[in-house]
């Protein structure tokens, strides 16, 4: 029996024409549908007859038919007004499909499980200021306590708010935040909370309406987005971890502050950073091959290898070129971060490891020495062979020369056209065993290139090549337009040219977490459950792009007709 309480389950325009939307309440599996002429109606999503679910069946716009044995269920009672095997009419009265109370309020839709209710949806708190804005509903692996703890704390994830207004308060299932820009303008958020179930929390949000809605909307949904993936990556390092007691736990926060205590210029245009971090006993263990993201002061967001850290000194040390055609990140960091100066990082993360126990080949060109460096002080430490390899334009573009001199098996190579380094891959990989097969790749995309079409032509089949590339020039003009749909949601987007999926999203309200926006770093990984894809990143294996089956949407696109994405 469930107590008399009013929950939203959906926000009103997701109960688009002749569309079945899924969601859940308290573990109960809805079906929620509307009529052509309005009416909204929240069932129990099985069918009376086979247990058959509602939401794979159709909306005829006056009735929701059954797919298995088209039974269909008249709007408002749900009882069933056509059975195929029986052309006389004759409806059981136990043919009924089971129904809650519903109703449609200040743009959200609302269910009573309760049969017998005795209340009227809830009203928005006097202190909410209309007219507002309804937001995009984010679901949340988290159960409810822990989600509305954390909303009261949603302040720190907006990064251009004054903190020092921040004011928070929840009434049941509602919080309500308030903020200002600065001393700017007053930003209302009132988040409304929904229990799947035990575990998981859909949160709803409506904000004031503001001269520039967009710019609003975007910011409250990106805190949101934050908001979610470090709970549930605090829950999944939780769940990993065995507990010995009961601890508080607190998130660990997207952007933690490192503060710069050494700058050195090591090579041509080329200056290496040592941060101390206070929060650095609490990340995991860190390994080689691993980058930080860094946001600079204009919120641009860019990666950089960790070259080496000290975990008692709590400090890691990054390298940044000035890149000729820096988009703004490079050059930011290069020309206006100094000693003493605080940047924003992310905790590290690791899509270029070694593999476990076994030794490798090690090249790099440029500044992609930088995680290359790390590997091979690991496998010096283990006792497993390597060597490595290091071609750059000049000496003077060699760097982290510190740490180079104390390796004990690094090879420099300088001022080669492009078939001489051709040549010099071929003398290398020769020499690749298929005991150790291992091929560890870092530097421009060209030098990848070169690798990889010498080993096809050689035949060399039993190598295996990793890589990490730091920049994948991308264009999207003059291609042509088409549409995404969001399974989860069943909302569609035109994708124009010019502009990738990712920032097309972005205007319509829906977040997909981004970091190099050039299909470098792997962040934006996203299932494809329909259409082709015009593979343009440099992370997806060669199996995968073939697969059809994932993408990087900040750079990728459609190849021909639409895309489904598992949004």
């Amino acid at each position: 029996m469930f107590e008399d309480k009013w929950f939203p389950v959906a926000r009103a325009d997701e109960l688009v024409l002749r569309h079945v939307f899924h969601t859940q309440l308290h573990g109960v599996e809805l079906a929620l549908w509307r009529t052509d002429k309005g009416e909204v109606n929240a069932w129990e999503n099985r069918c009376p007859h086979r247990g058959m679910r509602l939401t794979l069946g159709i909306n005829t716009g006056k009735s929701l038919k059954c797919q298995y044995h088209g039974w269909q269920f008249h709007s408002g009672d749900g009882q069933c007004s056509v059975i195929p095997s029986v052309p006389d009419g004759s409806m059981p009265h136990s043919a009924c499909a089971k129904n809650f109370s519903v109703a449609e309020k200040n743009g959200f839709v609302w269910v009573n499980l309760a049969r017998d209710y005795l209340s009227e949806p809830s009203t928005l708190t006097h202190a909410f200021a209309l007219p507002s804005s309804v937001l995009r509903s984010i679901t949340v692996n988290a159960p409810l306590s822990l989600v509305q703890a954390q909303l009261l704390n949603f302040c720190q994830y907006d990064r251009h708010a004054d903190k020092q207004t921040f004011q928070a308060q929840h009434d049941g299932l509602m919080v309500h935040v308030c903020w200002q820009e600065y001393m700017l303008q007053t930003i209302d958020v009132l988040f409304m909370l929904q229990p799947a179930h035990t575990e998981k929390t859909v949160i709803h949000a409506m904000c004031n309406q503001s001269d520039d809605e967009l710019k609003w909307t975007r910011r409250i949904n990106q805190a949101l987005t934050s908001l979610k993936l470090e709970m549930e990556a605090d829950r999944e390092i939780r769940e990993e971890e065995p507990v010995i007691a009961p601890q508080p736990v607190q998130a660990l926060p997207r952007w933690l502050p490192a503060r710069v205590v050494e700058r050195k210029e090591i090579a041509e245009q080329v200056a290496s950073f040592r941060l101390h971090l206070p929060s650095f006993n609490r990340f995991k263990g860190i390994e080689a091959g691993a980058h930080i993201d860094v946001r600079t002061s204009q919120g641009l967001v860019r990666q950089f290898s960790l070259v080496e850290w000290d975990t008692k000194a709590q400090e890691l040390l990054i390298g940044v070129k000035l890149e000729s055609e820096s988009r703004g990140g490079s050059a930011a960091l290069y020309n206006e971060v100094k000693e003493d100066s605080v940047l924003e990082i992310s905790a590290p993360k690791n899509h270029f490891r070694l593999v476990p126990g076994k030794g490798g080949t090690l090249i790099a060109g440029g500044i992609g020495v930088a995680p290359i460096v790390a590997m091979a002080s690991q496998l010096e430490h283990e006792k497993l062979p390597y060597h490595l390899h290091y071609f750059v334009r000049n000496i003077y573009s060699r760097a982290f020369v510190d740490q180079l001199n104390k390796l004990d098996s690094v090879s420099f190579y300088q001022a080669m056209q492009p078939d001489q380094v051709a040549g010099q891959l071929k003398t290398i990989l020769a020499k690749v065993s298929p005991e150790q097969p291992n091929v560890y790749i870092c530097g421009p995309k060209g030098l990848l290139d070169t690798a990889l079409r010498v080993i096809q032509e050689n035949g060399w089949s039993h190598i295996q090549v990793r890589h990490e590339l730091f920049s994948n020039r991308i264009t999207h003009q003059d291609e042509h337009t088409f549409k995404v749909t969001l399974a989860k949601s069943g909302q569609s987007y035109i994708i124009p040219s010019g502009v990738s999926i990712t920032d097309a999203l972005r205007e319509y309200g829906v977040q997909i977490e981004t970091s190099c926006e050039q299909g470098v770093c792997g962040t934006c990984y996203t299932k494809v459950l329909s259409g082709k894809i015009n593979h343009k990143d440099v992370y997806l294996s060669e199996e995968e792009k073939q697969s059809g089956d994932c993408m990087m949407p900040c750079v990728s696109r459609s190849a021909s007709g639409d895309l489904v994405l598992d949004i």
